[in-house]
């Protein structure tokens, strides 16, 4: 009876080890167990590259406000990036790079850098220090854009649709205010005046385009919707003496690099938007940022010149 006892015992225990061994078995072949892959790869003007996806120490260079947004706090970014006036509450404890100096940069032990300079000289020496992604300017043409691109390279996806969520509501929200008190038949135009050049602005990344044309959709008179907008074109200089040619019923003007616009001449003061005191001068720091956090500061802004304009004829 003994003898019995002790067999069944010892077929009871190797049971249990072959259970435990089959749970063991069962949870290591699971895919979701295997580890997951520290790095991917991207295609980029510079070809297929491998980077970290999980990025811990990112330099930036014109991507900082985007980075941010998406929850990834650069530990380096060029001085331009740091001037930004919509970001100074998110700036702590980044480093300055100057404008991108590779000694700077290499202290900084990044793991990932992205910028906007697509010289190969600069490319050769910032990916020796780490996998290194050239987006130049106007890579992107949208907010959208830039915030799906950004997201897909950091593996930021759900933080990139959550801010544009927001965003679009925000936008919505402006366009809805300004169609209660505008006339959708009034055209507005960017102007710019630098040092001692002019230039007319679009729908793109220069002097609030985006935010004027392509997030609150105004009207941009017909020389400037076809030779500007529908053919992509972001900017183009022009003579002083065709400006009027351009001119909407609302002008939006910056001056820049020393530039000041006479506004007792003749010229100037024949435009209807200038009879009718509807030109709105620019504030070059808030409106020469073209990162996605700037493009809704000036969604806003727009809207409430507009609106204290409309605000004052009455």
């Amino acid at each position: 009876m003994m003898k019995k006892r002790t067999i069944f015992l010892i077929i009871v225990a190797l049971m249990l080890v072959g259970c435990s061994s089959n749970d063991e078995t069962s949870v290591n072949g699971d895919p979701k167990a295997e580890t997951e892959a520290t790095t991917k790869k991207i295609s980029t003007i510079n070809g297929e590259i491998e980077i970290p996806t999980k990025v811990e120490r990112l330099v930036v260079d014109a991507y900082l406000p985007t980075s941010l947004l998406l929850g990834i706090k650069p530990v380096g970014a060029t001085q331009r990036d740091l001037d930004n006036v919509h970001i100074q509450d998110q700036i702590d404890d980044i480093e300055n790079t100057g404008e991108s100096a590779v000694e700077s940069i290499l202290a900084l032990k990044p793991d990932l850098i992205i910028t906007a300079e697509a010289d190969a000289e600069s490319y050769e020496k910032l990916s020796k220090i780490a996998p290194t992604v050239v987006l130049p300017y106007e890579t992107y043409r949208s907010v959208e854009e830039e915030v799906k691109g950004l997201a897909e390279i950091l593996g930021k996806q759900a933080e990139g649709e959550a801010w544009l969520k927001m965003f679009a509501e925000k936008v919505s929200e402006n366009r809805e205010k300004l169609a209660e008190v505008l006339d959708p038949n009034e055209t507005y135009s960017i102007f710019g005046a630098y040092s001692k050049d002019f230039y007319l602005y679009g729908d793109g990344i220069y002097r609030g385009g985006q935010a004027i044309y392509k997030q609150l959709q105004l009207k941009a008179p017909e020389s400037t919707q076809k030779e500007l907008i529908e053919t992509g074109e972001t900017y183009k200089q022009v003579s002083y003496e065709v400006l009027p040619e351009y001119a909407g019923d609302y002008i939006f003007l910056d001056e820049s690099n020393g530039a000041e616009l006479n506004r007792e001449d003749s010229l100037w003061k024949s435009m209807d938007a200038v009879k009718n005191n509807n030109v709105f001068y620019l504030d070059a720091e808030r409106f020469w940022a073209f990162d996605p956090i700037a493009v809704l500061a000036q969604v806003e802004e727009v809207t409430n010149m507009l609106l204290e304009k409309k605000k004052s004829e009455k």
